[in-house]
């Protein structure tokens, strides 16, 4: 699929039912709510996961942030790392880190980021963590950090599923710095 191709359209907040209005709340000129919200029931599921994941999760804020952005980058999505890469750096991580996650290895990596890297890829090419690199993450992670480690690389692999195949596309950048505005990741 080219990626210029927009198969499910991002629907305009004016054409938005009050259901809809209401699910996308402030968040009107994401493409992804624009598009996702062409199904409510769905919507509603998903990014209920989506945002226990992000603002109810117990693991770093950098290895939220390595996993987000080596799955995305293993999938070859272009829209959610796009918003990964801008989210990272509003969290603080550099670009040479940045670069590091997405590629996968790099001088600034820690033994730790190594491992959270390693468990990424692992459950994108295998769906399941090898015993070595869950008793390394084990170390430092508690179990239900392990879960949600788990839970949020299938929950970034379905994202990229998600732009993919619906041909989401990037904001303006006008739209996009609103968005990067309205964000708090702790």
């Amino acid at each position: 699929m080219s990626s210029s191709t927009v198969r499910v359209p991002p629907l305009a907040p004016e054409e938005f039912t009050d259901e809809q209005a209401k699910l996308v709340g402030q968040w009107t000129n994401m493409n992804f709510a624009r598009v996702l919200v062409r199904h409510p029931g769905m919507y509603r599921t998903f990014v209920s996961f989506l945002a226990e994941l992000i603002t109810k999760t117990s693991l770093p804020q950098r290895d939220r942030q390595i996993v987000c952005l080596r799955m995305l980058e293993l999938c070859n999505d272009t829209y959610e790392l796009t918003h990964h890469v801008t989210i990272s750096g509003n969290v603080g991580l550099t670009e040479e880190e940045v670069a590091a996650f997405r590629a996968g290895t790099g001088p600034c990596l820690t033994d730790c980021d190594r491992t959270v890297i390693k468990a990424t890829e692992e459950l994108q090419r295998d769906q399941c963590i090898s015993d070595g690199t869950w008793e390394e993450l084990a170390k430092r992670y508690s179990q239900a950090q392990l879960m949600e480690l788990v839970f949020l690389a299938g929950c970034y692999e379905t994202m990229a599923m998600l732009t993919k195949s619906f041909g989401i596309p990037l904001e303006s950048s006008q739209e996009f710095e609103r968005l990067n505005s309205m964000r708090n990741y702790d």
